[in-house]
């Protein structure tokens, strides 16, 4: 198996964004109508409650807790819309993955609804509830790390960080089972696993470029959609369009509206797309020696 660039994997996202310009756009309107679609499932399934809160600003303050509160107690909405939201994930991934590793696969801005994307739901649940079983054992051990006094909440404290580093750890060592999964077409956390031994550090160096990358283009965009507001007139003239309709406030209100449906997408295409070129990299047969191409 061959090795790989973590620096030229980190990068894919680039290419991507700056070589499939319309495709990206593809994938931004397939995600706003994911988006609305589960707004509507929500609407229909909790309500009135769902639409006060959205009335009372709960999407915008960030109130997390009030917005669980409201989710569990309409437990099948939610459990439709986190259905949803995963296989939304599930298809823009397939998506990436078919424009690196099958680019000459036909689909509408290469997205398809078919097995593929069902296998990528599946292994993105089964990381989920991974994930879960370490964030809730993290959460459980802090708790009694509070109550703790003395030598037993510098140990809880010492045992929260060791499973946040195994947390890691088991990440990094399945980051590649989507890609896998795709490319495949079955489900191997195994093999996945048996993939990435001896590579820990390279993938965790990619990634963190990645997340470091999006990182510089979410600034970037944000930077420029606070110019826009602020010739704009402000937060208020954007937001109150009745009252302020000036043709540079309408513009604004659009510059917003397209950097916050992009976003998303270029999030989930400048991390997502690493783990194709990696997982590609690294099935890749060993170049032959030159001496054995001299003696051939």
């Amino acid at each position: 198996m061959s090795n790989f660039s973590p620096s030229d994997a980190a990068l894919e996202g680039f290419r991507l964004t700056r070589e499939r310009p319309g495709t990206i756009l593809a994938w931004a309107g397939v995600y706003f109508a994911g988006i609305m679609l589960m707004a509507l499932v929500m609407v229909i399934g909790i309500g009135p409650k769902f639409i006060a809160f959205i009335k009372d600003g709960g999407l915008q303050s960030g109130d997390t807790e009030a917005f669980g509160t409201l989710l569990a107690q309409s437990w099948p909405a939610f459990l439709v819309v986190l259905a949803a939201a995963v296989f939304l994930l599930s298809i823009l991934t397939a998506g990436i993955y078919r424009l690196v590793l099958r680019p000459k696969e036909p689909g509408f801005a290469h997205l398809k609804l078919g097995a593929d994307e069902v296998r990528l739901a599946l292994i993105h649940l089964i990381l989920f509830a991974i994930g879960m079983v370490f964030l809730v054992a993290i959460d459980l051990v802090v708790g009694i790390g509070r109550s703790a006094d003395g030598g037993g909440a510098v140990l809880m404290s010492l045992l929260g960080l060791i499973l946040a580093v195994l947390m890691v750890w088991v990440g990094v060592r399945l980051s590649l089972a989507t890609p896998m999964t795709f490319a495949e077409h079955h489900l191997s956390l195994a093999a996945a696993w048996r993939l990435t031994r001896g590579r820990f550090w390279r993938l965790f160096g990619m990634i963190m470029l990645a997340v470091i990358f999006y990182v510089m283009i979410w600034m970037l965009i944000s930077i420029i959609a606070v110019l826009f507001i602020t010739l704009a007139g402000g937060a208020e003239a954007v937001q109150n369009l009745g009252a302020h309709s000036s043709p540079v406030a309408l513009i604004a209100f659009a510059v917003t509206f397209f950097i916050q449906l992009l976003l998303p997408i270029l999030q989930v295409v400048m991390i997502y797309s690493p783990f194709a070129v990696a997982y590609e990299k690294l099935i890749a047969p060993e170049p032959a020696p030159a001496e054995a191409v001299i003696e051939a």
